[in-house]
């Protein structure tokens, strides 16, 4: 029996509806990235994001602004200047070794005593040993007495004993010994207030036994004669040759030739020093016109340092600047009664002159504004004058809360990148009566500025 397949069957088991249905392939297309495509992409970004920064800067107003500082600025001039002195000198010709009894700078009077001799260097070292010593035991005597009593603020102590120990190095670095050893001294008077303000001991009683002891144990000489001073004046062993080159008479009007032709000398064979018999000396410094018109005549105190040898600065007054014509370089004349041991040793020196300081409140130069303010005059009485009128005057934009207010400023000195404007309401050149303040808002940068304009 086999097995016979109906072929109709077949066909009536898959009938068309029946059949799985057959898988249709579709095509893809693909897309090309053109140039053109690109920049229509960034151009259509560019367009959205200049339209937010306009409706961004619509509502808000992008400004730069700094604070109003207090601001010193110093005019200065440098030079090389010649110091002008009365000077004399002291002679000795007696034989021995010379010890000097005064310092540089140090006042002595007409016939006093101003250098010991000796006849060796063993009794001069004997001498000098045995002054300090006496020296030191005074001064530890007088702060066992007077320590119980004392008072002194803290920080003023620490500040005189950072000066004084800068002097004491400066004395000790130009051989000033005997100025060194009453810093040195002057030291321990400190260290001594300090002690006691810090709640120390002023014991000094084994540093005045040991003392006493050493010097009982100098045979101390009274030397072969002395040296005196003819004249009262202000001491200084340094001689230079330059002591008489040029007429300290004529002082105020010497010329810039005549400094340029002093001569050195040199000095005599038996000078030891010299004295200052007058107060007053001159720093002559050659200037150029340009120089000379900063500086004004007729007793203007300027402020003089020299670096060389000092770290502050001393007084002096502008006597004049000695020109054929404006337009010709000339010689600065400054006088100063200052005097120390430094100053009456210096000769030819490098000097800066402070002639003037500028103070007020500093703003960037990018601030300063023209703009128009309303005028009410006055008389002396307060009563008002005529009618209000428009100035123009020069001003900065202040910004207060949210509101810019136009402020006019007096500028007294300007620079290329900033100025410094005066503070001082009652500043004549105001003529409102106002100005900037300290730490004022200030605007730098800004678009569209007026006065009265609210800022967000």
């Amino acid at each position: 029996m086999g097995a016979i397949m109906n072929e109709d069957l077949f066909e009536d088991e898959f009938s068309e509806e029946q059949q799985p249905p057959r898988k249709r392939y579709r095509k893809k297309k693909t897309r090309k990235i053109t140039v053109g495509r690109v920049i229509g992409a960034l151009f259509v970004m560019f367009l959205l994001a200049y339209a937010s920064m306009l409706v961004y800067t619509s509502n808000f107003t992008m400004l730069e602004t700094e604070q109003a500082d207090y601001f010193e600025l110093d005019d200065c001039i440098e030079a090389e200047a010649v110091a002008l002195r009365s000077e004399e000198y002291i002679t000795n010709s007696k034989k021995g070794i010379i010890s000097y009894t005064v310092s540089d700078g140090e006042k002595v009077n007409a016939g006093g005593t101003v250098a010991r001799l000796f006849a060796s260097e063993q009794e001069v070292e004997d001498w000098q040993r045995s002054n300090d010593i006496s020296s030191e035991l005074e001064l530890l005597k007088q702060m066992t007495s007077s320590s119980d009593s004392l008072f002194v603020n803290l920080d003023t102590v620490d500040v005189q004993i950072r000066n004084k120990m800068t002097r004491y190095k400066n004395e000790v670095a130009q051989n000033r010994f005997n100025m060194a050893e009453d810093s040195k001294l002057e030291l321990l008077r400190l260290f001594n207030e300090r002690t006691v303000v810090t709640g120390g001991s002023a014991n000094f009683d084994e540093r005045i036994a040991q003392l006493q002891s050493e010097l009982d144990g100098i045979r101390v000489s009274d030397g072969v004669g002395s040296v005196k001073s003819k004249k009262s004046g202000f001491f200084a062993s340094k001689l230079d040759g330059f002591e008489n080159s040029l007429d300290y008479s004529r002082a105020e009007s010497l010329t810039a030739d005549d400094l340029s032709n002093m001569l050195e000398k040199e000095p005599p064979s038996d000078a030891v020093g010299k004295v200052i018999d007058t107060i007053n000396w001159y720093l002559l410094c050659p200037v150029t016109s340009e120089q000379a018109l900063t500086v004004a005549s007729g007793d203007h105190v300027v402020e003089v340092s020299v670096p060389r040898v000092m770290s502050g600065s001393i007084p002096a007054t502008v006597i004049g600047v000695n020109q054929s014509s404006k337009v010709e370089n000339g010689l600065l004349v400054l006088k100063s009664d200052y005097m120390d041991g430094t100053i009456a040793d210096i000769r030819r020196e490098n000097i800066t002159i402070k002639t003037y300081t500028y103070s007020g409140l500093r703003i960037s130069r990018s601030a300063i504004h023209t703009d128009t303010i309303s005028v009410q005059d006055y008389d002396e009485n307060g009563n008002k004058v005529g009618e209000p009128h428009d100035e123009e005057v020069q001003g900065v934009y202040v910004l207060y809360g949210k509101r810019l207010t136009f402020v006019q400023v007096h500028i007294i000195y300007s620079d290329n990148d900033f100025v410094i404007c005066s503070d001082d309401p009652s500043d004549p050149e105001l003529l409102t009566g106002k100005t900037i303040a300290l730490h004022d808002t200030v605007v730098v940068k800004g678009k569209e500025l007026y006065d009265g304009k609210i800022v967000r």
